[in-house]
């Protein structure tokens, strides 16, 4: 199960990124829970030959990541909002320091330009 989220994630970031054909037998395998057998069938191929193609999928998949860590970036800024979110919440208990706040928002604000200066 850990594998087919991994994979899910990693194909939302970055599966536009993929030719058709590697979409298409990614989707197949993982999204329609075909087997090798069926996917071979649909595809005219071996059972081998469309095996390969979702190992190479994958492979891609994991390399954009290597190379953009876009998911990562993703990751640590839903971890900064939860703390923020967090923060807000004791505010309304005790008096939560404002500038904890803004350091953190300023950071994940910092890393978002970053992340759209580097993709211009």
């Amino acid at each position: 199960m850990k594998q087919v989220y991994e994979v899910a994630l990693l194909y939302d970031f970055y599966g536009e990124l993929l030719t058709e054909g590697q979409r298409e037998i990614l989707n197949m395998y993982y999204f329609e829970d075909l087997s090798l057998s069926e996917i071979s069938e649909t595809r005219g191929a071996t059972r081998a030959a469309a095996h390969d193609l979702i190992k190479r999928s994958e492979s891609k998949l994991h390399g954009f990541e290597e190379k953009l860590h876009l998911i990562e970036r993703f990751q640590k800024q839903s971890d900064q909002f939860a703390t923020v979110l967090k923060m807000v919440e004791e505010a309304r208990d005790k008096a939560q320091d404002p500038e904890a706040v803004k350091a953190i928002l300023t950071q994940v604000m910092a890393q978002t330009q970053e992340l759209i200066d580097s993709a211009i």
